[in-house]
């Protein structure tokens, strides 16, 4: 299945069946684990069309008075999410603002990481929700960029291993 081939809504994409096979299958299992554990976990976003990602990139950038910016990433090939290796986790019910704040999405992590994903809780500039294939650098490099553009995001998936 291609990533959101041809996709350009502007709606969130919970879609598990749009992501690499390998990381949906860690992502699934994960989440099972997280509810196995009392941690009331769901993917909020998978897979995220270009015409999601200029949304998101405008945001804090074009709205007066500016809101809070939700991504740096210019286009869907400069994030996971565009290439289906990344997903965005919260609360069920609570969404960003679990009980227990922090910890929560440190629990979620935790669980996570035994499932072959990284987790943007530990980047320089955290994003909690976020976890990608553990082949994954934080952002797609040129080389990815082109072999998307070239072989589509099975020939990425093929090369981190997540075919």
């Amino acid at each position: 299945m291609s990533a959101g081939a041809g996709n350009q809504s502007t709606k969130v994409s919970k879609d598990l069946s749009l992501l690499a096979p390998k990381f949906a299958e860690a992502v699934r299992e994960a989440i099972e684990e997280c509810r196995a554990s009392g941690l009331d976990a769901m993917v909020y976003e998978a897979y995220r069309s270009q015409a999601l990602q200029a949304l998101y990139y405008a945001r804090g950038r074009t709205i007066i008075p500016p809101k809070h910016t939700v991504t740096n990433a210019t286009t869907n090939l400069h994030s996971w999410h565009g290439y289906g290796l990344a997903v965005d986790v919260v609360h069920r019910t609570k969404f960003w603002k679990p009980e227990g704040g922090e910890h929560w999405f440190q629990r979620v992590a935790e669980i996570f990481k035994q499932h072959s994903c990284s987790w943007g809780g530990d980047w320089t500039k955290p994003d909690t929700p976020h976890f990608q294939w553990h082949r994954c650098k934080a952002s797609p490099s040129v080389k990815a960029r082109k072999l998307i553009m070239t072989g589509g995001p099975e020939a990425v998936w093929r090369a981190v291993g997540a075919d």
